[in-house]
Parts: C-alpha cells; sequence; structure tokens
C-alpha cells in the first residue's frame, strides 16, 4: 500500500548555507549522502547556525561535480563550491575563509566532519519551493498519521527505511534517523508503518 510519494530532494553540504536540489540522493548510515559535512564555526570551534549569523544564510553550497546524490558511503565526502558576497570557492581556499569574514563580520573558521550521524529532516506541510530556505531534506506528499510521527517508520520503494523522531524546535521539519540505507528518488512511492 502507497501512503504517499517523494516530491522534492535538498542536500546542505554546509550546515546552515543554502543547500542544492536534487533528482536523487543515497541515503547513507550517517544521513543523506554530503549533507551538512561541512561547518562555519567561531574561533572556539562553535558551529555558527543563521539564529546566531543571519547573514550566513545569503551564502549558497553545492558539489557540483557530483550531482544527484553522486556522494557515496564509502568514500570521504568532496569539498563543496560556495557562493556568496559577489564570489565562488571552493572550499579549502584561503580567500573564502576570507570572504566568510568578512561578509559575516566576524573571524570564523572552517570544519568537516564526515563522520557524525545526522537526522534527514522532512516536511509535508513546506512548499516544495521553500524547502531549501528550511533546511527540509525530502518533501513528502503524505497525510499526518492519527497518534503522530515518532516511532513511525517511512518505507520507500528500494528498501530505504527512516524512523520518525520527532519534530525539530526550530522549524516544520520532522527529524528521521538511517535504519536501511540506500538511494531515493523524487517521484517514487513511500509507505508509512
Amino acid at each position: 500500500m502507497v501512503d504517499g510519494l517523494v516530491l522534492a530532494l535538498w542536500r546542505f553540504p554546509v550546515a546552515g548555507m543554502r543547500g542544492e536540489g536534487l533528482r536523487s540522493s543515497q541515503i547513507e548510515p550517517h544521513g543523506l549522502a554530503g549533507d551538512r559535512r561541512h561547518h562555519v564555526c567561531d574561533p572556539e570551534g562553535g558551529v555558527l547556525t543563521p539564529h546566531d549569523v543571519p547573514r550566513l544564510e545569503g551564502w549558497t553550497a553545492s558539489y557540483p561535480f557530483n550531482p544527484d546524490g553522486a556522494v557515496y558511503p564509502d568514500r570521504p565526502p568532496p569539498f563543496p563550491l560556495i557562493a556568496g558576497a559577489g564570489g565562488r570557492w571552493r572550499w579549502g581556499d584561503p580567500r573564502l575563509l576570507a570572504a566568510l569574514s568578512r561578509d559575516l563580520r566576524r573571524e570564523v573558521t572552517l570544519e568537516r566532519d564526515a563522520e557524525r550521524p545526522r537526522g534527514v529532516i522532512l516536511s509535508t506541510v513546506t512548499p516544495v519551493d521553500a524547502l531549501d530556505a528550511a533546511g527540509i531534506n525530502l518533501g513528502l506528499e503524505l497525510a499526518l498519521p492519527a497518534g503522530g510521527w515518532a516511532g513511525r517508520e517511512l518505507l520507500f520503494r528500494d528498501g530505504v527505511r527512516l524512523r520518525l523522531v520527532a519534530s525539530r524546535a526550530d522549524g516544520p521539519g520532522i527529524e528521521a534517523r538511517v535504519v536501511q540505507a540506500g538511494r531515493i528518488v523524487i517521484g517514487e512511492p513511500v509507505t508509512l508503518s
């Protein structure tokens, strides 16, 4: 029995920056492949968010040489291309660090964390065109189940299973943990168990 469909997929290479829309993506044990693996931090290593520095949302991160989720769990994520403040830089370029610090009006550092598990954030209510701004990975056409989301599982056509944990306190998303990895494609059916 099909309960809904995948309407949209978004990946955010750098936490807090705008991301990129995908047609398909690998879901790995740590979350959506390549998602939120890079961070802009303060000099002490604290991760900065748009709540701390609203100008961070004016920047966009993408993996242009790894389209449609071509990031693989057995390899480290690639270095993203960052666009903002009138330029484009590859992650690790010292000019990026200078441009970010200047635009954000504070000293920053750049960190990469490929190991820490991250939830897959999904939404059934946010309009598809607003998913990027909201930090949502999966836009689903799916009705709210009686009794709520927590503890339920989403089953996708090719075997991906996500366990719904809770709604995010800072936005419209519902956090899910990966139970079974695989690939998700826009338009594929999803079943809620």
